[in-house]
């Protein structure tokens, strides 16, 4: 192992990039982004700011001038402390202390990883009385085809991420294929067509005008239209609109389909049903100061149990986590309570992380006590 070390450390690129300067301007560097975004998410919005300086490599201000992400940094700062492992770290037990911490801090980097490429982050809304076992994304929409079978439903899916003209797929447990004709990531919807282009839609809608993109994408609602094959013997062009509530039917002899742009779905390993939603407003105002949902949570072996969601106390189940996210009220004073759905499959990293730099620091602090004590 030292005899490998050893030529490791010959390598000028190593010995380069285990530099204490490196470890020092990606700190500068992240304190700016951190500083930078946090302005900046007050003007643009969370989910822009977010995707320009932390999930980016590369981003330009003053329009063509280039500034590191966040993610660039961090990918940086990783190898600088791989290296320095190599060749700054002496491998003694009496080092032992900061050798843990500094694989510590590696694993926090691990962590970090997982949690941005395994984090999953949805929504359910729920009003008093009703129960679900899917959440919905924020702003990721897909096409869903189904047949309703009792009370079975079988829904297959494409990310409508991959949406362009001439796209083209294929549900073949249905024998039907669906290409896409016109599609706009955000749209507005009218009553109103071309004369003379009949196409299919669940709502009256005849036709579609795309519109600029906002910053919040949870705002935009694409829509577009789609041909149909395998439905009858002949194709069955259909306006699809992100704002309609209800599908649209496609019958073909004696089966229905149907065929919904919506947000994307994603299953949960139990249901949740909202039993009571709870608010305290400030004195002499119809500001909420706090809300609360009392839930129900139901697993597949039968077992249920009660649990208060508030704002500061989340519900955790496994790798999800619940948050009391918002509410709203409807014109006839109905409360419905929107539950936020985080679900990470490296939610117990950082903890690891954490409890080996602490174990780490203890002991080097224990170490340096020792031998203290053995000099007097």
């Amino acid at each position: 192992m030292n005899d490998f070390r050893k030529k490791l450390q010959r390598y000028p690129v190593i010995k380069f990039c285990a530099s204490m300067n490196i470890t020092l301007v990606c700190l500068v560097l992240l304190f700016i982004l951190t500083l930078w975004g946090t302005i900046d998410q007050a003007r643009n919005g969370l989910f822009l700011a977010q995707e320009r300086f932390f999930n980016s490599f590369f981003f330009t201000f003053g329009g063509f001038i280039p500034f590191p992400g966040a993610r660039l940094v961090l990918w940086i700062l990783f190898i600088n402390l791989v290296c320095a492992a190599v060749v700054r770290l002496v491998y003694r037990w009496a080092q032992s202390g900061i050798i843990v911490t500094h694989f510590g801090l590696l694993f926090f980097f691990v962590a970090a990883f997982v949690t941005f490429h395994g984090t999953q982050e949805s929504n359910i809304t729920l009003m008093e009385g009703e129960g679900a076992n899917v959440s919905s994304a924020y702003h990721d929409w897909e096409l869903a085809v189904w047949h309703s079978e009792g009370k079975e439903r079988n829904v297959a899916a494409y990310d409508a991420r991959e949406f362009q003209p001439g796209k083209k797929m294929d549900f073949p447990e249905y024998g039907l294929y669906v290409g896409v004709v016109d599609y706009h990531p955000n749209s507005e919807a009218y009553g109103e067509g071309q004369e003379g282009v009949t196409v299919l839609n669940a709502s009256g809608i005849r036709s579609l005008k795309p519109v600029s993109l906002y910053k919040e994408p949870e705002r935009n609602i694409p829509g577009g239209i789609f041909l149909v094959k395998g439905a009858g013997p002949q194709d069955v062009r259909v306006l699809l609109y992100g704002g309609e509530a209800n599908p649209t039917e496609i019958r073909t002899g004696d089966s229905l389909y149907y065929i919904h742009l919506r947000r994307q779905k994603f299953p949960l390993p139990f249901v949740v049903r909202l039993k009571d939603f709870m608010m305290e407003f400030h004195p002499n105002t119809q500001i909420a100061r706090s809300y609360k949902s009392l839930v129900e949570v139901m697993t597949p072996d039968g077992a249920s149990r009660e649990v208060l969601i508030s704002m500061n106390q989340p519900l955790r189940h496994k790798n999800f986590t619940l948050y009391q996210s918002s509410y709203s009220v409807d014109e006839a004073g109905r409360e419905s309570s929107t539950l936020a759905v985080v679900r990470n499959a490296g939610r117990l990293l950082p903890y690891w992380a954490s409890f080996i730099t602490f174990a780490g620091l203890t002991v080097h602090l224990l170490i340096t006590a020792f031998k203290a004590k053995l000099k007097h």
